[in-house]
């Protein structure tokens, strides 16, 4: 899912991207501060997180269980002053949720939410699927 999302945002027109860079680098910590902070404009993609929900069970080992596959995608602004096309930008990332191909999906969220680290404003997308999985 990682690998889908970085060609999706490699997509997005250049335009858009303006003075962005999407990296296909983890979002590592660098002596306790994420690497995503230190360089802004910069749009990192985390790890995929995965976790499993039992939903059926049965004596005979067959039943279902609802996966969710989790993938973060970060970026830094200067909150003083935010770039002209930081809403475009955050609506067109919110976008790509249904353009990557994963097969077998229930539901495609994205969730958005900012923070801030000093003067920084630092924007997260929770890229989430769930699909059901047969035992």
């Amino acid at each position: 899912m990682r690998t889908e999302i970085i060609t999706a945002l490699q997509a997005i027109s250049r335009t858009t991207l303006k003075d962005f860079k999407v990296v296909e680098n983890l979002p590592w910590e660098d002596n306790g501060a994420p690497l995503y902070h230190h360089n802004k404009r910069h749009i990192y993609i985390d790890m995929p997180q995965t976790s499993q929900e039992p939903v059926l069970n049965d004596f005979a080992m067959k039943g279902t269980v609802n996966e969710t596959n989790i993938v973060r995608v970060y970026f830094v602004t200067d909150a003083k002053q935010l770039p002209s096309n930081y809403y475009d930008l955050v609506e067109a990332i919110k976008a790509i949720r249904t353009t990557y191909a994963v097969t077998g999906v229930i539901d495609r969220t994205c969730q958005v939410t900012t923070s801030f680290i000093n003067d920084a404003l630092v924007t997260e997308f929770e890229f989430s699927n769930r699909k059901t999985i047969t035992n």
